[in-house]
């Protein structure tokens, strides 16, 4: 097993487990509910998860040369996105399961990367500061998560989580 793969898979775990934890403290709260700050709406809680099985999908699995989950509506929730919410509005159980299902599918091949595909440019040609490789698009991902997951720290106190 490649050591780089092992560690970008575990400190994206360690990401996972903290959003996790997160969207455990907002099971009671209204998933759809976007609240407004200043005039500006938030995302919900929904599309949050939504969009992290989305990212997750995209940024580790596809534009790696892997096979993603084949779920057409979640280009519904893509980089770029309004914040509403798919016509069929997923319910949390369904989206807390494809968070599992697609974080097993990307660590799974996240996994199976050698440092040497780690170096090739990704299948979207996205980049950062010039940077094209299939490492950003995982490093990427792990702050991507990371910055949505302190989102749903702050719904958390938007819905008067005790343990936050």
């Amino acid at each position: 097993m490649n050591s780089e793969a092992a560690l970008l898979a575990n400190t994206f775990q360690k990401v996972r487990d903290l959003t996790k934890w997160y969207f455990s403290l907002v099971k009671d709260a209204n998933p759809y509910h976007q609240w407004e700050v200043n005039g500006q709406k938030l995302n919900s809680i929904a599309w949050l998860a939504a969009h992290l099985v989305w990212a997750e999908d995209f940024l580790i699995v596809r534009a790696t040369g892997g096979k993603g989950l084949g779920l057409e509506w979640l280009e519904h929730y893509k980089l770029g996105s309004d914040g509403s919410l798919h016509e069929e509005k997923p319910d949390m159980k369904t989206l807390l399961s494809l968070l599992k299902k697609g974080h097993e599918n990307a660590t799974a091949h996240l996994l199976s990367l050698s440092n040497e595909k780690l170096e090739e440019e990704n299948a979207f040609g996205f980049g950062f500061g010039g940077v094209k490789t299939n490492r950003m698009m995982i490093q990427h991902c792990i702050r991507h998560e990371a910055m949505h997951t302190g989102h749903l720290s702050w719904l958390c106190k938007i819905n008067s989580t005790e343990s936050v």
